[in-house]
Protein backbone atom coordinates (compact mmCIF):
# COMPACT_ATOMS: atom_id res chain seq x y z
CA UNK A 1 0.00 0.00 0.00
CA UNK A 2 1.39 3.39 -1.16
CA UNK A 3 2.37 5.91 1.49
CA UNK A 4 3.66 9.10 2.28
CA UNK A 5 7.67 8.54 2.88
CA UNK A 6 9.51 11.33 1.79
CA UNK A 7 9.30 15.36 1.96
CA UNK A 8 11.87 17.32 0.06
CA UNK A 9 13.09 19.88 1.60
CA UNK A 10 15.33 21.50 -0.81
CA UNK A 11 16.22 19.75 -4.17
CA UNK A 12 19.62 20.96 -5.24
CA UNK A 13 20.41 21.90 -8.37
CA UNK A 14 18.56 19.00 -10.18
CA UNK A 15 16.40 15.98 -8.45
CA UNK A 16 14.19 13.82 -10.73
CA UNK A 17 12.56 10.55 -10.61
CA UNK A 18 13.80 8.13 -12.73
CA UNK A 19 13.95 4.33 -13.71
CA UNK A 20 15.06 2.63 -16.53
CA UNK A 21 13.73 4.47 -18.94
CA UNK A 22 10.46 4.36 -21.81
CA UNK A 23 12.01 2.22 -24.91
CA UNK A 24 10.13 1.67 -28.01
CA UNK A 25 8.86 5.23 -28.60
CA UNK A 26 11.72 6.57 -30.29
CA UNK A 27 9.90 6.40 -33.60
CA UNK A 28 7.74 8.89 -32.64
CA UNK A 29 10.23 11.38 -31.37
CA UNK A 30 10.20 10.43 -27.68
CA UNK A 31 13.31 9.83 -25.52
CA UNK A 32 14.08 6.63 -23.46
CA UNK A 33 15.44 9.22 -20.82
CA UNK A 34 15.59 7.32 -17.40
CA UNK A 35 18.74 7.45 -14.70
CA UNK A 36 21.60 8.66 -16.94
CA UNK A 37 23.81 6.35 -14.44
CA UNK A 38 21.50 2.83 -15.27
CA UNK A 39 24.60 0.59 -13.16
CA UNK A 40 23.82 2.70 -10.19
CA UNK A 41 20.15 2.65 -10.13
CA UNK A 42 20.19 -1.25 -10.89
CA UNK A 43 22.59 -1.99 -8.02
CA UNK A 44 20.19 0.44 -5.34
CA UNK A 45 17.11 -1.42 -6.68
CA UNK A 46 19.25 -4.81 -6.14
CA UNK A 47 20.52 -4.89 -2.71
CA UNK A 48 16.67 -3.57 -1.48
CA UNK A 49 15.41 -6.05 -3.40
CA UNK A 50 13.47 -4.02 -6.04
CA UNK A 51 12.48 -4.92 -9.11
CA UNK A 52 15.11 -3.56 -11.17
CA UNK A 53 12.86 -0.89 -12.96
CA UNK A 54 11.75 0.59 -9.58
CA UNK A 55 11.81 4.19 -9.61
CA UNK A 56 14.41 5.99 -7.70
CA UNK A 57 15.72 9.98 -7.18
CA UNK A 58 18.45 10.99 -9.30
CA UNK A 59 20.44 13.85 -7.45
CA UNK A 60 23.01 15.98 -9.38
CA UNK A 61 25.72 17.86 -7.57
CA UNK A 62 24.34 17.12 -4.29
CA UNK A 63 22.83 20.64 -1.99
CA UNK A 64 19.63 18.07 -1.07
CA UNK A 65 18.14 17.71 1.80
CA UNK A 66 14.86 15.91 2.49
CA UNK A 67 12.99 14.61 5.45
CA UNK A 68 11.45 10.84 6.08
CA UNK A 69 7.97 10.41 6.70
CA UNK A 70 7.71 6.51 6.93
CA UNK A 71 9.79 3.65 8.50
CA UNK A 72 11.56 2.75 5.64
CA UNK A 73 15.00 1.33 4.47
CA UNK A 74 17.16 2.93 1.79
CA UNK A 75 20.28 2.79 -0.17
CA UNK A 76 22.12 5.08 -1.73
CA UNK A 77 24.56 4.68 -4.79
CA UNK A 78 26.57 6.32 -7.81
CA UNK A 79 28.45 9.56 -7.14
CA UNK A 80 30.00 9.87 -3.46
CA UNK A 81 27.85 13.45 -2.47
CA UNK A 82 28.95 13.43 1.16
CA UNK A 83 25.64 11.84 2.48
CA UNK A 84 24.67 12.21 5.96
CA UNK A 85 21.56 10.95 7.97
CA UNK A 86 20.91 13.21 10.90
CA UNK A 87 24.29 15.46 10.39
CA UNK A 88 25.86 12.04 10.80
CA UNK A 89 27.96 10.63 7.23
CA UNK A 90 26.44 7.50 5.63
CA UNK A 91 28.12 4.45 3.25
CA UNK A 92 26.68 3.84 0.14
CA UNK A 93 26.01 1.04 -1.54
CA UNK A 94 24.38 -0.75 1.91
CA UNK A 95 21.34 -0.76 3.02
CA UNK A 96 20.42 1.79 5.64
CA UNK A 97 17.07 2.34 7.74
CA UNK A 98 15.42 5.86 8.24
CA UNK A 99 12.02 6.66 10.02
CA UNK A 100 9.91 9.32 10.19
CA UNK A 101 11.84 12.96 11.07
CA UNK A 102 15.21 11.91 10.21
CA UNK A 103 16.61 13.66 7.45
CA UNK A 104 18.82 13.01 4.29
CA UNK A 105 21.45 15.23 3.14
CA UNK A 106 23.91 15.60 0.88
CA UNK A 107 26.83 18.42 0.54
CA UNK A 108 29.53 18.69 -2.64
CA UNK A 109 30.99 15.55 -4.77
CA UNK A 110 33.30 13.90 -3.41
CA UNK A 111 33.68 12.06 -6.40
CA UNK A 112 31.45 11.52 -9.18
CA UNK A 113 28.37 13.64 -10.24
CA UNK A 114 24.86 11.86 -9.97
CA UNK A 115 23.71 10.01 -6.65
CA UNK A 116 20.84 7.83 -7.02
CA UNK A 117 18.58 7.26 -3.57
CA UNK A 118 16.57 4.33 -4.14
CA UNK A 119 13.91 2.84 -1.25
CA UNK A 120 12.35 -0.61 -0.42
CA UNK A 121 9.86 -0.96 -2.95
CA UNK A 122 10.76 2.05 -4.90
CA UNK A 123 8.72 5.50 -5.41
CA UNK A 124 5.10 5.20 -6.50
CA UNK A 125 4.02 7.14 -9.61
CA UNK A 126 2.03 7.24 -12.57
CA UNK A 127 3.46 5.04 -15.47
CA UNK A 128 3.42 7.17 -18.44
CA UNK A 129 4.18 5.10 -21.84
CA UNK A 130 5.37 2.60 -19.27
CA UNK A 131 7.49 4.31 -17.28
CA UNK A 132 7.72 6.45 -14.60
CA UNK A 133 11.35 8.20 -15.66
CA UNK A 134 11.08 12.16 -16.19
CA UNK A 135 11.47 13.48 -19.37
CA UNK A 136 12.23 17.49 -18.65
CA UNK A 137 12.03 18.62 -22.27
CA UNK A 138 8.77 16.86 -23.08
CA UNK A 139 7.30 17.60 -19.89
CA UNK A 140 6.73 13.48 -19.24
CA UNK A 141 6.74 11.03 -16.15
CA UNK A 142 7.95 11.81 -12.99
CA UNK A 143 6.15 14.12 -10.57
CA UNK A 144 4.28 15.97 -13.29
CA UNK A 145 6.84 15.99 -16.08
CA UNK A 146 9.18 18.22 -13.79
CA UNK A 147 12.67 18.41 -11.86
CA UNK A 148 11.41 18.32 -7.98
CA UNK A 149 11.10 21.08 -5.83
CA UNK A 150 10.72 21.50 -2.18
CA UNK A 151 7.87 20.70 -0.11
CA UNK A 152 7.20 17.82 -3.10
CA UNK A 153 6.17 14.94 -1.20
CA UNK A 154 6.71 10.89 -2.47
CA UNK A 155 4.96 8.09 -1.71
CA UNK A 156 6.66 4.72 -2.04
CA UNK A 157 5.10 1.44 -3.82
CA UNK A 158 5.23 -0.55 -0.50
CA UNK A 159 7.20 -3.53 0.24
CA UNK A 160 6.23 -6.54 2.64
CA UNK A 161 9.41 -6.99 4.58
CA UNK A 162 12.30 -4.52 4.92
CA UNK A 163 15.42 -5.39 3.85
CA UNK A 164 18.30 -6.55 6.71
CA UNK A 165 20.36 -2.98 8.12
CA UNK A 166 24.36 -3.17 6.55
CA UNK A 167 23.37 -5.35 3.75
CA UNK A 168 26.23 -5.01 0.58
CA UNK A 169 28.02 -6.94 -1.63
CA UNK A 170 29.59 -9.80 -1.70
CA UNK A 171 31.57 -8.73 -4.75
CA UNK A 172 31.60 -5.02 -5.95
CA UNK A 173 30.06 -4.23 -9.07
CA UNK A 174 30.30 -0.65 -9.89
CA UNK A 175 33.18 1.09 -11.67
CA UNK A 176 35.23 3.62 -9.83
CA UNK A 177 33.99 7.05 -10.40
CA UNK A 178 36.65 10.25 -11.11
CA UNK A 179 36.66 13.09 -8.67
CA UNK A 180 34.92 15.77 -8.94
CA UNK A 181 37.04 18.79 -11.15
CA UNK A 182 40.20 16.75 -11.35
CA UNK A 183 39.63 12.91 -12.54
CA UNK A 184 40.87 11.20 -15.48
CA UNK A 185 39.01 8.87 -17.16
CA UNK A 186 39.47 6.50 -20.72
CA UNK A 187 36.20 5.67 -22.53
CA UNK A 188 36.50 2.99 -24.91
CA UNK A 189 34.55 4.23 -28.34
CA UNK A 190 33.78 2.19 -31.65
CA UNK A 191 34.62 4.06 -34.27
CA UNK A 192 31.58 4.93 -36.76
CA UNK A 193 28.98 5.14 -38.06
CA UNK A 194 30.01 8.20 -40.15
CA UNK A 195 33.35 8.17 -38.70
CA UNK A 196 34.49 8.56 -42.71
CA UNK A 197 32.67 12.06 -42.77
CA UNK A 198 36.09 13.14 -40.99
CA UNK A 199 39.71 13.30 -42.18
CA UNK A 200 42.44 11.05 -41.16
CA UNK A 201 43.74 13.69 -39.29
CA UNK A 202 40.33 14.00 -37.37
CA UNK A 203 40.02 10.65 -36.30
CA UNK A 204 43.17 11.17 -34.77
CA UNK A 205 43.10 14.19 -32.91
CA UNK A 206 39.92 12.34 -31.69
CA UNK A 207 41.36 9.15 -30.20
CA UNK A 208 45.06 10.97 -29.21
CA UNK A 209 44.24 13.71 -27.99
CA UNK A 210 42.63 14.90 -23.85
CA UNK A 211 39.38 16.09 -23.72
CA UNK A 212 38.09 18.03 -20.89
CA UNK A 213 33.90 18.07 -19.91
CA UNK A 214 32.30 21.54 -20.06
CA UNK A 215 29.63 23.33 -17.25
CA UNK A 216 27.90 23.43 -20.30
CA UNK A 217 26.57 19.64 -20.11
CA UNK A 218 23.37 18.21 -18.86
CA UNK A 219 21.39 14.69 -18.98
CA UNK A 220 20.60 15.49 -22.76
CA UNK A 221 24.99 15.17 -23.55
CA UNK A 222 28.15 15.92 -22.53
CA UNK A 223 29.95 18.60 -24.29
CA UNK A 224 33.50 18.64 -24.16
CA UNK A 225 36.46 21.10 -24.83
CA UNK A 226 39.67 20.33 -26.50
CA UNK A 227 41.18 20.22 -29.69
CA UNK A 228 39.31 20.72 -32.78
CA UNK A 229 38.76 17.87 -35.19
CA UNK A 230 38.89 18.23 -38.94
CA UNK A 231 35.63 17.00 -41.16
CA UNK A 232 36.36 16.22 -44.84
CA UNK A 233 34.57 17.51 -48.07
CA UNK A 234 31.18 16.93 -46.67
CA UNK A 235 31.56 19.30 -43.20
CA UNK A 236 29.52 19.29 -40.46
CA UNK A 237 26.55 18.11 -41.43
CA UNK A 238 24.54 14.82 -42.91
CA UNK A 239 20.98 13.67 -43.50
CA UNK A 240 19.18 13.74 -39.86
CA UNK A 241 19.26 9.78 -38.83
CA UNK A 242 19.00 7.77 -35.09
CA UNK A 243 21.07 8.45 -32.44
CA UNK A 244 21.71 5.24 -30.18
CA UNK A 245 22.65 6.02 -26.60
CA UNK A 246 26.71 6.72 -26.33
CA UNK A 247 26.81 8.45 -30.16
CA UNK A 248 29.65 11.43 -30.05
CA UNK A 249 28.56 13.66 -32.18
CA UNK A 250 30.71 16.10 -33.69
CA UNK A 251 28.73 19.64 -34.71
CA UNK A 252 30.07 22.79 -36.54
CA UNK A 253 32.25 24.38 -33.78
CA UNK A 254 34.29 20.71 -34.11
CA UNK A 255 33.85 20.01 -30.74
CA UNK A 256 32.68 16.41 -29.66
CA UNK A 257 29.52 15.85 -27.75
CA UNK A 258 28.24 12.55 -26.12
CA UNK A 259 24.51 11.69 -26.19
CA UNK A 260 23.34 10.28 -23.04
CA UNK A 261 19.88 9.75 -21.55
CA UNK A 262 17.72 12.85 -22.59
CA UNK A 263 19.35 13.04 -26.31
CA UNK A 264 17.15 13.75 -29.28
CA UNK A 265 15.97 10.88 -31.04
CA UNK A 266 17.30 12.02 -34.55
CA UNK A 267 20.56 14.68 -35.35
CA UNK A 268 21.87 15.56 -38.30
CA UNK A 269 25.61 15.97 -36.88
CA UNK A 270 27.84 13.30 -38.01
CA UNK A 271 28.68 10.55 -35.37
CA UNK A 272 32.65 10.23 -35.09
CA UNK A 273 31.87 6.85 -32.80
CA UNK A 274 29.72 5.50 -30.15
CA UNK A 275 30.65 4.65 -26.65
CA UNK A 276 31.10 1.38 -25.23
CA UNK A 277 28.19 0.14 -22.91
CA UNK A 278 29.87 -0.71 -20.02
CA UNK A 279 31.45 2.81 -19.98
CA UNK A 280 28.74 4.71 -20.45
CA UNK A 281 28.41 4.73 -16.09
CA UNK A 282 31.75 6.61 -16.36
CA UNK A 283 30.38 9.25 -18.61
CA UNK A 284 27.29 9.32 -16.63
CA UNK A 285 29.40 10.59 -13.26
CA UNK A 286 32.16 12.99 -15.09
CA UNK A 287 31.77 16.74 -13.62
CA UNK A 288 32.74 19.39 -15.75
CA UNK A 289 36.13 19.63 -15.36
CA UNK A 290 37.29 16.07 -15.48
CA UNK A 291 39.70 14.58 -17.81
CA UNK A 292 38.91 12.46 -20.59
CA UNK A 293 40.38 10.49 -23.05
CA UNK A 294 38.75 8.36 -25.74
CA UNK A 295 40.13 4.70 -26.82
CA UNK A 296 39.30 2.63 -29.99
CA UNK A 297 37.77 -0.66 -29.79
CA UNK A 298 35.49 -2.90 -31.76
CA UNK A 299 32.01 -4.28 -31.51
CA UNK A 300 33.27 -7.58 -30.48
CA UNK A 301 35.23 -6.09 -27.52
CA UNK A 302 32.18 -3.79 -26.38
CA UNK A 303 30.39 -6.46 -26.18
CA UNK A 304 32.47 -8.61 -24.46
CA UNK A 305 33.01 -5.87 -21.62
CA UNK A 306 29.08 -5.60 -21.35
CA UNK A 307 28.52 -9.11 -21.31
CA UNK A 308 31.35 -9.31 -18.06
CA UNK A 309 30.09 -6.42 -16.57
CA UNK A 310 26.61 -8.00 -16.60
CA UNK A 311 27.76 -11.51 -15.43
CA UNK A 312 29.69 -9.63 -12.45
CA UNK A 313 26.11 -8.07 -11.84
CA UNK A 314 24.48 -11.82 -11.32
CA UNK A 315 26.86 -12.64 -9.31
CA UNK A 316 26.58 -10.35 -6.80
CA UNK A 317 24.71 -11.36 -3.48
CA UNK A 318 23.80 -8.85 -0.64
CA UNK A 319 25.50 -10.28 2.23
CA UNK A 320 26.04 -8.58 6.11
CA UNK A 321 28.35 -6.02 6.35
CA UNK A 322 31.67 -7.22 8.46
CA UNK A 323 32.77 -5.13 10.93
CA UNK A 324 35.16 -5.62 14.21
CA UNK A 325 35.05 -1.96 15.49
CA UNK A 326 32.74 1.40 15.22
CA UNK A 327 33.41 4.44 15.83
CA UNK A 328 31.10 5.97 18.68
CA UNK A 329 30.17 9.69 19.75
CA UNK A 330 29.95 10.45 23.45
CA UNK A 331 29.42 14.11 25.23
CA UNK A 332 31.38 15.64 21.77
CA UNK A 333 34.08 12.77 21.75
CA UNK A 334 34.81 10.14 19.26
CA UNK A 335 35.93 6.75 20.30
CA UNK A 336 36.74 3.51 18.61
CA UNK A 337 34.94 0.72 20.13
CA UNK A 338 34.92 -3.22 19.36
CA UNK A 339 31.97 -5.10 18.16
CA UNK A 340 30.91 -7.72 20.13
CA UNK A 341 29.77 -9.75 17.31
CA UNK A 342 30.82 -10.02 13.28
CA UNK A 343 27.59 -8.56 11.84
CA UNK A 344 25.34 -5.70 12.91
CA UNK A 345 21.68 -6.03 11.99
CA UNK A 346 19.03 -3.57 13.25
CA UNK A 347 15.63 -4.80 14.64
CA UNK A 348 12.60 -4.55 12.81
CA UNK A 349 11.18 -1.79 15.25
CA UNK A 350 14.20 0.89 15.05
CA UNK A 351 17.70 0.71 15.30
CA UNK A 352 20.22 -1.73 17.43
CA UNK A 353 20.98 -0.46 21.40
CA UNK A 354 24.34 -1.70 22.33
CA UNK A 355 26.51 -1.15 25.66
CA UNK A 356 29.88 0.06 25.07
CA UNK A 357 32.29 0.58 27.99
CA UNK A 358 34.22 3.85 27.90
CA UNK A 359 37.18 4.95 30.48
CA UNK A 360 35.21 2.34 32.73
CA UNK A 361 31.73 4.09 32.21
CA UNK A 362 29.19 1.91 30.27
CA UNK A 363 26.80 3.81 27.90
CA UNK A 364 23.84 2.56 25.64
CA UNK A 365 24.47 3.77 22.16
CA UNK A 366 21.87 3.72 19.41
CA UNK A 367 23.23 2.60 16.03
CA UNK A 368 22.03 3.69 13.15
CA UNK A 369 24.34 3.38 10.82
CA UNK A 370 27.93 1.11 10.50
CA UNK A 371 29.99 3.46 8.18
Amino acid sequence: MSEHVLTIINPGPLCTVQDSGRPGFQRFGVSISGAVDQLSLLLGNRLLGNDSDAPALEITFGGFQAEFAARTAFALTGGDLTPTLNGTEVSRYTVLRAGPGDQLAMASPRSGLRAYLCIAGGFDLPRVLGSAATYLPGKLGGLSGRALKASDQLHSAGTAALPEYGMIFDSVAHPGYPLNRAGDILVRVIPGPQDEQFTEQGIETFFGSEYVVSDRSDRQGIRFDGPEIEAGPGGYDIVSDAIATGSIQIPGDRMPIALLADRQTTGGYPKIGVVATADLPLLAQAAPGTHVRFARTGVDEAVEALRARAQEIDRAVPVPRQLDSISVAIHGDSYEVALPRKSLTAGEDGPTLMQVEVNGTVYTVSIREDA
